[in-house]
């Protein structure tokens, strides 16, 4: 989704959707999936010479549960909320000392600004690091592999390892 700057007299509002095709293209985050677009409905408004873009997104993934490793659908909303100020405002100074307002500021060339990519991070940053298909999942047993969420395990659930075994006898 291109915005043209010069379009942005006080405040605009950009709806639409990024095909899952094309999230897809982006992907590079281990076993996501995108099932649907990725709805936006964002407002751009100018505050000086910085373009505030703020606004919610909504999309559902796939997903690999970290425990039982079953795939599982995800529903994520997240909130965007960037400002954007033109590239000959970027300090030019080598040493810099940052602070967090500075580390929230993107800059850009020209009159059009591709939101799309801002779009993305927000959704990959919302998936969470070790996803779990639901918050009581049991996950594999560690001796047989079996699904614990299905059925009860029948093994003893006690598994000797060799680095195991030298631990306990170095406590002893």
């Amino acid at each position: 989704m291109i915005i043209k700057v010069s379009d942005i007299e006080d405040r605009a509002v950009v709806e639409g959707a990024i095909e899952a095709s094309k999230l897809r293209d982006m992907e590079g985050y281990g076993d996501v999936a995108f099932l649907r677009p990725a709805n936006y409905e964002l407002t751009a408004g100018k505050n000086g010479g910085i373009i505030v873009v703020k606004g919610r997104i909504a999309c559902t993934l796939t997903l690999t549960c970290s425990k039982c490793l079953e795939e599982f659908t995800l529903p994520v909303e997240t909130f965007l909320d960037i400002e954007l100020a033109p590239k000959a405002l970027m300090p030019s100074a080598s040493e810099l000392e940052l602070t967090g307002e500075d580390l929230d500021i993107y800059y850009y060339e020209g009159d059009e600004i591709d939101l799309d990519p801002f779009v993305y991070e927000e959704l990959m940053l919302s998936i969470p690091i070790k996803p779990v298909c639901k918050e009581d999942c049991k996950g594999l047993c560690e001796t047989c592999g079996g699904n614990r969420n299905y059925e009860e395990c029948r093994c003893s659930g006690v598994s000797h390892t060799l680095l195991g075994e030298k631990l306990k006898s170095f406590l002893n």
